[in-house]
């Protein structure tokens, strides 16, 4: 009985404070203003690194990083970039250091009604872009060596409105 409750507890504990923002989830970040994403990813355990905001231009960005540092399970950072009230406009993206968790977002991407649009791969650096009727995702995947000859994996994805065109301010 004793080993029940306590096994019951740690489970309880573990599934109640851990993320678990799926890849459809921050791909729905785009469709959001940024009160609506600061309150979901707040509530998801990100703290707010950064956050820029130019009354005059109409735009900002937002830095979330993980309050968890060792868990690998979920993006190390991710940025939300909008531009005045226009969600057409927002743009996310984000990074990941653990390859298994990179493969797992880049399976529900593929398993989702995006279609691979482009690839090419130069200098360590793999570059795919994905489409469905109204969203653009870049995947990019670098690899980078140090000066003792051991080398890092990088994976990001930047996610936009397949219409985006950045607003010229000058």
């Amino acid at each position: 009985m004793k080993y029940s409750l306590t096994t019951i507890l740690l489970l309880f504990f573990s599934f109640s404070f851990s993320q678990d923002l799926n890849f459809d989830d921050i791909v729905k970040l785009k469709t959001k203003n940024p009160k609506e994403v600061k309150e979901l990813l707040l509530e998801n355990d990100f703290k707010i690194s950064q956050e820029h905001f130019s009354k005059e231009m109409k735009f900002g960005d937002i830095l979330f990083l993980s309050k968890n540092k060792i868990d690998d399970e979920i993006p190390t950072s991710i940025s939300f970039y909008y531009e005045g009230d226009d969600l057409a406009k927002n743009r996310i993206s984000f990074d990941i250091f653990n390859q298994q968790i990179f493969e797992k977002y880049l399976s529900q991407l593929k398993k989702s009604d995006f279609k691979i649009v482009s690839s090419k791969t130069e200098k360590n650096i793999t570059l795919e872009h994905y489409k469905n009727e109204t969203t653009t995702i870049e995947v990019k995947i670098r690899i980078v060596e140090n000066h003792f000859g051991k080398q890092r994996t990088f994976y990001s994805f930047y996610i936009t409105d397949n219409n985006y065109t950045q607003t010229k301010y000058y």
